[in-house]
């Protein structure tokens, strides 16, 4: 599964619905892991400090591993996902996250705001994302960089996708020309 053009938002009672293009609406559940899984890994790799903070906050839970995942997903998508609007999706085409103003009674007050809602992206290409950069930049298609780094065909994607947020960056060929506008090796 690909996290692209999903609108989430957040019901009177505190359910979060999703909208994916193409598939009908429906609330997230604890069972829904492949998507819950998905979107721990972006925040885990683009939001270190809410995902710590998530973390904290949840580990009481953290026995029941995927009702500990869910609590994190869900608060994550309530505080930063949670208006409903039909113009702009809150992941987007290329995987973007766009966040809202979420109406909170707590803004200005929550000791997580910053944190967990309006998250600061780490923009910092990991090891590993450079790694899987140069290679791209070097033509290797996605099998033959996944045998290269002795990884997933999956995980080569998250990797890819993580290069293209972190910079703000849209497709392959943009971020081929940043590497060399930009003088990496």
């Amino acid at each position: 599964m690909l996290l692209r053009n999903i609108e989430f938002y957040n019901t009177p009672s505190g359910e979060v619905v999703i909208s994916e293009t193409h598939k009908p609406i429906r609330v997230l559940e604890e069972s829904d892991t492949e998507l819950i899984n998905e979107l721990l890994d972006v925040i885990r790799d683009r939001y270190p400090f809410a995902y710590k903070r998530l973390s904290e906050n949840y580990t009481r839970s953290e026995k029941n591993i995927s009702h500990y995942n869910y609590r994190m997903v869900k608060r994550f998508i309530r505080c930063n996902h949670g208006e409903y609007d039909q113009n702009h999706m809150d992941i987007d085409n290329n995987g973007i996250f766009h966040f809202e103003e979420v109406r909170c009674p707590l803004r200005g007050e929550c000791r997580d705001e910053c944190v967990i809602c309006k998250p600061e992206m780490n923009t910092s290409l990991t090891t590993r994302e450079m790694d899987v950069f140069r290679l791209i930049v070097e033509n290797y298609q996605m099998d033959g960089i996944a045998d290269e780094l002795n990884i997933s065909i999956a995980t080569v994607n998250r990797h890819r996708e993580n290069i293209k947020a972190k910079l703000g960056l849209r497709s392959v060929k943009e971020m081929i020309t940043y590497w060399f506008n930009n003088h990496l090796k």
